[in-house]
């Protein structure tokens, strides 16, 4: 089978391989950010803030702006280090491993 032959059969079939790899999918779910457990830091990290603001500023909107902040901080390091622990690939380098997997599984 030439290059070019697989090329088209990778396109044809893409779509139905990477929707059946297991590890492709917890990838591809992993980039998405609107988990409950999101909403829950935001709040946690509003309310730690908040009263960490407390003891260093007096003005009100001082107060909640460096909260916001804070909270947003918080956040941010929450995804960060969520994403270093769920998996050490990038979809485009598993794509690459499992396109090459079916093309050595087709004889290719």
């Amino acid at each position: 089978m030439t290059n070019e032959e697989f090329e088209k059969k990778w396109a044809e079939n893409r779509k139905e391989i990477l929707a059946n790899n297991e590890d492709y999918q917890r990838i591809t779910q992993s980039y998405n950010g609107s988990g409950w457990i999101d909403y829950v830091i935001f709040i946690a990290g509003f309310v730690i803030c908040e009263n960490y603001t407390k003891t260093i500023v007096n003005s009100i909107v001082l107060q909640y702006l460096l909260a916001l902040v804070g909270m947003l901080v918080i956040w941010l390091g929450y995804r960060l280090i969520k994403s270093l622990f769920n998996s050490k690939q990038t979809l485009a380098e598993l794509e690459e491993k499992i396109k090459q997997q079916y093309k050595d599984s087709i004889g290719g």
